[in-house]
């Protein structure tokens, strides 16, 4: 038979201490992804331009030596030769562009922070105001759950292991701090617990 205690009756859903602990929890995790996509944007862009300056400059060499220096030839060496060498550089720097695709990844790092921006100011925007006048609990986690699933399918498989490791050491030491698991802490998951007719959140065990 079951207990009376497993009857489960879909209702509304209140703002309690406890969602909003949670909500908070998930607004630091944003701040930690929002951290890590921006320094990844940063890294992939600085990048990109650095292999499309140096293509540049190798193609605008490559063009006025032509015109300058025509088929002139120094000590046996046909200066045709030397352009064609800044060529093969050229098609290098261009294939490396293409395949490493940075300025992709800036791209995509970039709509991954403004994302995780937009769910930490939505989660902050939230709880900073009474609960009374606050938007309806049940709806308001709903949607903001689909957007925090929609960015994490999208982008955070892409940062980088060192940046990980830096945003753990960046936001670590800051008491209670809630980081992702992908920075390297894991946390046991919560549960709801109903004490005497109240509910309330088990602490997290935290490993490390």
């Amino acid at each position: 038979m079951a207990n009376e205690n497993d009857d489960i009756v879909v209702g509304k859903l209140n703002w309690n201490r406890e969602i909003d602990e949670m909500l908070a929890s998930w607004c630091d995790q944003a701040k930690s992804f929002e951290w890590m996509h921006t320094e990844a944007y940063s890294r992939c862009d600085k990048k990109s331009k650095i292999i499309m300056i140096t293509s540049n400059v190798l193609t605008a060499i490559c063009g006025l030596s032509n015109v300058i220096a025509g088929g002139v030839e120094i000590n046996g060496i046909q200066m045709a030769w030397v352009f064609g060498s800044l060529s093969i550089c050229i098609s290098i720097t261009n294939m490396l562009q293409e395949k490493l695709a940075y300025s992709v990844k800036a791209f995509e790092h970039m709509q991954c922070a403004n994302n995780w921006g937009i769910i930490r100011r939505k989660i902050e925007g939230e709880l900073i105001i009474p609960r009374g006048s606050r938007k309806d609990c049940k709806t308001f986690l709903k949607f903001i759950r689909q957007d925090i699933n929609q960015v994490s399918v999208d982008g955070n498989t892409k940062i980088p292991k060192d940046i990980r490791e830096g945003c753990f050491s960046k936001f670590n030491p800051i008491p209670n701090f809630d980081l992702p698991d992908i920075c390297g802490e894991i946390e046991h998951t919560k549960i709801y617990i109903n004490d005497a007719g109240s509910g309330s959140l088990i602490e997290p065990l935290m490993v490390n």
